[in-house]
């Protein structure tokens, strides 16, 4: 994987998280059954503060009814907005979300956030506290291992799917 992929995969890996992060804790059901996101004042200016390159993100999603069609327009709004000719090439973010590495990395992501949902709600933590607690946990033996087995799986997918017949 190049270096360049490679940062651009992790600044979208980074955006999916965050966007589930706000979900995660900042989502309320309203008196109409709409769920918005709504972060409080308080913790905005704080968001706003440590995550500054994620700011464009709160504010495609704050205050905004959440749907899965929404969050997956915000996060590719601010993709294209924040990060594509800006920190990585036009041409990266569609590579990326079309990669077999994202699409992996992104079911790994929701299997921790299924895995540990019990503890992530028992209080707050901050979005690097999850980043982090994240990457610890891929470095598991039992993760590298389910790691490798996906690996595997693909390279015979795609040798099934090259082999001519």
């Amino acid at each position: 994987m190049s270096t360049e992929f490679g940062k651009a995969l992790n600044q979208i890996v980074e955006v999916m998280m965050f966007e589930n992060w706000l979900r995660f804790y900042f989502i309320n059901e309203e008196e109409d059954s709409a769920l918005l996101i709504r972060v409080p004042e308080q913790a905005e200016e704080h968001i706003t503060k440590d995550y500054a390159h994620l700011a464009g993100m709160l504010e495609l999603l704050n205050n905004k009814e959440i749907t899965f069609e929404s969050s997956r327009n915000a996060v590719c709004t601010f993709v294209a907005t924040s990060l594509e000719g800006r920190t990585m090439r036009n041409d990266l973010a569609a590579r990326v979300f079309d990669s077999s590495v994202f699409q992996l990395e992104m079911q790994l992501f929701n299997i921790w956030v299924q895995s540990h949902e019990e503890q992530l709600d028992k209080s707050f933590m901050e979005f690097s506290t999850w980043k982090s607690m994240f990457e610890e946990w891929k470095k598991s033996d039992k993760v590298k291992d389910y790691v490798a087995e996906m690996k595997d799986t693909l390279v015979r997918s795609a040798k099934e799917t090259c082999t001519v017949q």
